[in-house]
C-alpha cells in the first residue's frame, strides 16, 4: 500500500512539563495531477471488463505509530470508491496473459489521475497514454 499524503504526530514537552501536540505533514498541492497506477485482471470466459474500481483509503494514525502496510489494518477506511467505465476502450486494446493456473486472463493497466484543487478533487482515467475522462468518486 503507498500513501501519497502523511500526516505526523508528534509531543513536545515545554519546560514547564506542558505537553504540546503539534502536527506535521505534506501539504497537498493544487492544480498538479498526479497519477496512480493499477493493474486488474479478468477471466476471459466473460466479457471484456466494462468497469474498473479502485478505492481511495484513510488511515486515522492519531497514536503516531506509522502508517499501516496493508489496507486490512484497523485504522484504515475507504474515503472514496472511484469507478471508471472502461467499455470505450476497444477490446483488442486490453491485453490477455495466461495465469500459473493456465487460464488466459484480460490483464487491464490504467492509471487514475487526481488533481487536487480548494473546493473539489477531481479524477480521470489513463490507459495506454490516452486519457478517458472524468471518472465516477463516489466518498463513503
Amino acid at each position: 500500500m503507498d500513501w501519497f499524503v502523511r500526516k505526523v504526530y508528534s509531543v513536545i514537552t515545554l519546560a514547564d512539563g506542558e505537553k504540546l501536540t503539534r502536527f506535521q505533514g505534506e501539504m497537498v498541492e493544487e492544480n498538479k495531477p498526479r497519477r496512480f497506477h493499477y493493474t486488474q485482471t479478468y477471466d476471459t470466459h466473460e466479457a471484456p471488463p466494462s468497469k474498473v474500481t479502485v478505492y481511495v483509503q484513510v488511515s486515522r494514525d492519531i497514536g503516531n505509530v506509522g502508517t499501516p502496510m496493508y489496507g486490512d489494518d484497523n485504522r484504515v477506511q475507504v474515503l472514496a470508491k472511484v469507478s471508471a467505465d472502461i467499455s470505450r476502450i476497444p477490446p483488442s486494446d486490453i491485453p490477455r496473459a495466461t495465469g500459473a493456473d493456465g487460464h488466459v486472463y484480460f490483464r487491464i493497466a490504467f492509471s487514475i489521475e487526481v488533481t487536487h484543487y480548494s473546493a473539489y478533487t477531481t479524477y480521470e482515467l489513463i490507459h495506454g497514454g490516452i486519457n478517458y475522462g472524468p471518472v465516477t468518486a463516489e466518498y463513503v
